[in-house]
This record gives structure tokens, C-alpha cells and sequence, in this order.
């Protein structure tokens, strides 16, 4: 496809349906992230039991992403869109019936799996649907929705937590799916690979036992501490599998991991950039939403109105990213976006009494993201054909998805760590150590002076504890700053194009002009998951 006369006329009717698929992906973070505390007393669970809640959903998506691109490319990106949000779908009905944590996990698992299917598969569609000239806006538009559901997710779940059970939560995924379903059905077009590899569940596995095996052991390290036996089990089975992993795509005829692509800068930069931007964005949001609740006192639905302003700071920065990215280039505006970034979320960790420093690091943070999502993804799809483009995008949306699990892991568990230690260091009973809700009603129960005082301690500890958890995060956004400046291209660096020369295994030199869409998108626009972001 070389110009829009060739193009599907109804291209922006399928973008819609492509736009909500992955608006229900990512409302799904956003709404759960609200619903933590009142999970956290219904179930009884802790901050650990919820960290795997949360990542049970960003792991199934991490793990399975690199075989569904690879499945989407050879059975057909349409039919990979639909099964996907069935899946979606079907997972979503378990969450709302769920009565215990590890069927809450077990949803989460299935909804992980389903979005797995979703993402590569509508990023295909569109690829194969717009013309080079149009991409970008495209991609734009596509990704922006996923700024329109974190807006909407907390919002939405806090009006649903306040007024229903936290399993009304899953109940409202199930109308976007339904209009996926009907609507893709009669406007997806069917497409391809014609020569696709073949699939690698070998890998897969192996791929997600590292990943799962980094993540448990981290989320058990605040509960243990690192040396002991679960942690140090969760490391070395991350260890074991990762170098095997590596071992069995070297050897494998058709790996789901493309080495060329691994050896070029342009893609490890925005890879890396993305991966650490989504660590500290779900971090933050993590940590943020329950020190609203718990912290300030707020309710579900005003955490959620608090939270709403990085969502709409998200779209500003994509609306001021073209004119960035044309005076530095896709390099430049993601480094300087993930320096406003990492300086919003510092700004969140050091926040006094009142909303109004909240919100300035949010806004900053929000304008600094967005700045930096769209060119990750326009640099990323233009090393490689349209046809791989399922399984390219996959593998950059892995490691979205693995910075997403890895933040809420790593950012969750130092928040926990902190907050225990301060309680054990002051002297307080175990169950008053585990979570601060448990000590707010511990305190409740105790009553008096003696309570006011527990409630007091508790309430200064998790602050602490949840300024010392942002810190790692900002500091996690600010080394993506520095990849994006040492390995992304700047305003007059070559790319390459996919087929010529520089493409991936051709082993020569990128040509002397980036392709147009890299050099300066139109609209390039965030791919978030929120919370969950693309939080879901």
C-alpha cells in the first residue's frame, strides 16, 4: 500500500473498533487500581497477595504476547482480534463472580491472555489497513485511547466501588467487548503473514518462567527478605530459564525473537525507554492510588477524580510530540519526556499535606509520558515490513507489559518492605506491620489515646514508605531518559526502512533519511496500559 488511494475506505470505521479494543484493555487497570483498598478488606489480602492480582494480568499478557503475534501473523489478525476479547470477555465474568484471591488471579490470568491476542493482532490491522502516509496518525489515534481509558478507568471504578461490590468492576469490560465482537466481525478485513514463522511454544515457556520467576521472587523479597528461600528460588528460576531461553531461540529454525532487530540501537533504545516508562508509571499509580485512600482519607470515586489529570497531562504531551520530535528528533523528545517524567513522579514522592503538589506531579509526569509513548512505537514498526509487523509488535509490547509487572513488583515491594520495617522498628504487633489497613483498625479497635497514636504512627510509616517506593520509581524513568539519548535516533539519524539496506538481517548500512513517519508522525500518541495500563 504506497498512497491513500489504495487504501480500505473504511479504514477509520475499523479504527474505531481497533481504538476500543484497546480503550477495554486498558479502563480494566485503571478501574482496578481504585478498587484496592475495598479488595484488600473484603479478601483479606495483603499488599503481596494484591501485587499478584495485578501482575497476574500483566505477566499471562507479557508471557503469551511473542506467541499470539506469532499466531496472529500466520491464522489471521482479525481472527486473533475477536478470540482475544473473547477470552477478555470470559475472564472478565470470572472476576466478577470471584470470591478469593486466587480465583481473582486465575480472571486476571485469562484477561491476560486475552489482551495478549488483542493488541498485536488490532496493531496489525491497522498497519495493513493505512497507507505509510497515514500510519502515524493512525497509530496515534490507536494509542491515544489508551489515554482515554486511563481517564475514564479510575473515574468509572471509583463510581462503581462506591456504590456496588468491587466485582462490579469486571461487569462494565463486557460492554466494549460486546461491541467488538459485532461490529469486528462485519468491518475487520482478514490479513497475514504469507510466509509466517512458525510458532515456538518451547520459547514462550521458557520466556515466561523468566519473567514470572523475576516477579515472584521480587514481590517475596518484601514479605522474606532476599535471601530467603522463596525469593532466592523465584531469582534462580528466572536465572535458569532466561539463559535457556536465550540458548533455545539461538537454535531454534524459526525463534520468536528476532536477533537483527536485538542488535540494532534504534530498537533496544525504544524497547528499553518504554520498558522503564511503563515500571514507573505503574509503580506510581500503585503506590498513588492507595496513599489516596489510605493515606489522605479520600473515598474511591475522588481517588479516582484525583488520579483523572495525568491521563488528559498524557494527551497534551502527545499533542506538543510532533513539534518536539521534528526540532530533536523521536530520540531526543523521548529522553526529554522521560526526564519531565521521572521530575513528576519525585515531585509525587515528596508530596506534603494538600492535593495541589499531587497534581502538579501528575501533570508533569502526565506531559513527560506522553512526550515519550508514540515515538517508542513509530521507531519500533518502522524497522520491519508490515507483514512481521504482528510479531514486532509483540515483542515491543512484552516489554511494556514486563515493565508494567516488574514496576508494580519492584515499586510494591519496597513500599511493603519500608512500611513494615518502620512499624517493626516502632515497636507495633505484627498485625499492625502487615498492612496499614490492618493497623487502622487495629487502632479502631484500640481506641483512646493508645489508638489515635497507632493510627498516627501507621498513617507517617505508609507515607514514608510510599515516598521511598516513588523515589525508585522516578529513578527507574530517569535511566530510561538516559538509554533514549544514548541509542535512539535523533533529528537527523538513519533508521532504516524495512527491505532496504539496515533492515533487520540484512547486515548493511541503514539509508541517510529516516522514513517519513519516524522522522516527524503527526500525532503520535501513548500506548498505556494504566495502571494498567496498555494498564490492562
Amino acid at each position: 500500500m504506497t498512497g491513500t488511494e489504495t487504501a480500505d475506505p473504511r479504514r477509520w470505521w475499523i479504527l474505531g473498533v481497533l481504538s476500543l479494543a484497546l480503550f477495554a484493555i486498558v479502563l480494566n487497570n485503571g478501574l482496578l487500581n481504585v478498587a484496592i483498598p475495598q479488595m484488600m478488606r473484603s479478601l483479606d489480602a495483603d499488599v503481596g497477595q494484591i501485587q499478584f492480582i495485578v501482575d497476574g494480568y500483566a505477566l499471562a499478557l507479557a508471557g503469551a504476547l511473542l506467541t499470539a503475534g506469532t499466531l496472529s501473523d500466520r491464522y489471521g489478525h482479525k481472527r486473533a482480534t475477536l478470540l482475544g476479547t473473547t477470552v477478555f470477555g470470559v475472564g472478565s465474568l470470572v472476576g466478577m463472580t470471584a470470591d478469593g484471591t486466587g480465583q481473582l488471579i486465575g480472571a486476571r490470568v485469562l484477561m491476560g491472555l486475552g489482551a495478549a491476542c488483542i493488541m498485536p493482532g488490532t496493531l496489525a490491522v491497522l498497519v495493513d489497513v493505512f497507507p505509510p502516509a497515514e500510519r502515524a496518525r493512525a497509530i496515534g489515534v490507536w494509542s491515544g485511547c489508551s489515554a482515554l481509558g486511563v481517564a475514564a478507568g479510575p473515574v468509572v471504578g471509583g463510581a462503581l466501588v462506591s456504590h456496588f461490590w468491587w466485582g462490579s468492576i469486571f461487569l462494565v469490560n463486557l460492554v466494549p467487548v460486546a461491541v467488538v465482537l459485532v461490529a469486528g466481525a462485519l468491518l475487520l478485513p482478514e490479513s497475514a503473514d504469507p510466509s509466517p514463522r512458525r510458532p515456538d511454544p518451547g520459547g514462550a515457556l521458557l520466556g515466561t518462567g523468566a519473567m514470572v520467576g523475576l516477579v515472584f521472587g521480587t514481590i517475596q523479597a518484601a514479605k522474606h527478605g532476599w535471601t530467603s528461600t522463596w525469593p532466592v528460588t523465584g531469582f534462580t528460576v528466572a536465572a535458569v530459564a532466561g539463559v535457556c531461553f536465550v540458548l533455545w531461540e539461538r537454535r531454534h529454525p524459526s525463534p520468536m525473537v528476532d536477533f537483527a532487530l536485538l542488535r540494532r540501537a534504534p530498537f533496544i533504545g525504544a524497547s528499553v525507554s518504554i520498558l522503564l516508562l511503563m515500571f514507573g508509571l505503574a509503580g506510581t499509580l500503585f503506590v498513588l492510588t492507595q496513599r489516596l485512600q489510605f493515606a489522605f482519607g479520600y473515598g474511591p470515586l475522588r481517588a479516582g477524580l484525583a488520579v483523572m489529570p495525568v491521563a488528559f497531562a498524557v494527551l497534551l504531551g502527545t499533542m506538543l510530540c510532533p513539534a518536539m520530535v521534528r526540532r530533536v528528533g523521536p530520540g531526543g523528545s523521548v529522553a526529554v519526556g522521560l526526564a519531565l517524567g521521572a521530575a513528576g513522579v519525585l515531585v509525587l514522592g515528596r508530596v506534603g499535606e494538600g492535593y495541589a503538589p499531587v497534581l502538579a506531579g501528575l501533570v508533569l509526569a502526565g506531559i513527560g509520558f506522553g512526550l515519550a509513548m508514540g515515538p517508542t512505537t513509530d521507531v519500533v514498526m518502522s524497522l520491519v515490513p508490515p507483514e512481521r509487523s504482528g510479531a514486532t509488535g509483540s515483542l515491543d509490547m512484552t516489554m511494556q507489559e514486563f515493565g508494567n509487572a516488574l514496576g508494580v513488583a519492584v515499586v510494591g515491594s519496597v513500599l511493603a518492605h519500608s512500611y513494615t520495617n518502620a512499624m517493626t522498628d516502632a515497636g507495633r504487633p505484627p498485625a499492625a506491620r502487615r498492612t496499614l489497613e490492618n493497623a487502622l483498625a487495629l487502632a479502631e479497635r484500640t481506641g483512646g489515646d493508645a489508638g489515635a497514636a497507632l493510627a498516627a504512627q501507621a498513617r507517617s510509616a505508609f507515607d514514608h514508605a510510599a515516598g521511598v517506593g516513588l523515589t525508585v520509581a522516578a529513578a527507574g524513568v530517569a535511566a530510561g531518559a538516559a538509554v533514549a539519548a544514548l541509542l535512539m535516533p535523533g533529528r537527523t539519524a538513519a533508521i532504516g526502512t524495512p527491505g532496504e539496506a539496515g533492515a533487520p538481517g540484512t547486515g548493511t548500512e541503514a539509508p541517510a533519511t529516516p522514513p517519513p513517519a519516524t522522522r516527524a508522525p503527526k500525532t503520535p500518541a501513548p500506548e498505556i496500559p494504566a495502571g494498567q495500563t496498555p494498564v490492562g
